[in-house]
């Protein structure tokens, strides 16, 4: 591949992951279960999970009904606060995956796609939980 063509990629790459990244959040509150805990759907499709950031009103059990609504592999990676991976699932097309998850403490747990460039393209998203989830 000559330079220019290698510039003119980046070049694109750039614009896509700037245009995704203008793409704003989407925010839903996580419902409360009548067994404890909190539950929640997402939706991943192309380079984005909708909602991007969920809101839990306390520490506690999460369960998350990943749903892959695009023709690719998706994934669905969650640290904690401190950055520790806490979960990390593939989801096939079409498919969807429970993903229950602890959260032990408050403050902003970071979801991502761990595919290649989906991340960087907007495929990432939040979760806030504790008072600030109430903002």
């Amino acid at each position: 591949m000559s330079l220019n063509s290698k510039k003119s990629v980046f070049a694109i790459l750039v614009v896509i992951a700037a245009i995704a990244g203008c793409a704003g959040r989407t925010v839903k509150t996580a419902a409360p279960m009548s067994s404890g805990g909190s539950m929640i759907a997402i939706e991943a499709r192309g380079f984005k999970f909708s909602p991007n950031e969920i809101r839990v009103e306390k520490p506690g059990l999460l369960a998350i009904e990943m749903k892959n609504v695009s023709g690719s592999v998706q994934n669905f990676t969650l640290k904690d606060p401190r950055g520790n991976v806490l979960k990390n699932r593939d989801i096939s097309p079409g498919g969807a995956v429970i993903v229950n998850v602890e959260l032990h403490d408050p403050g902003v747990y970071q979801f991502y796609c761990n595919k290649y460039f989906h991340s960087a393209m907007g495929m990432k998203g939040r979760i806030v939980v504790g008072p600030q989830a109430s903002k």
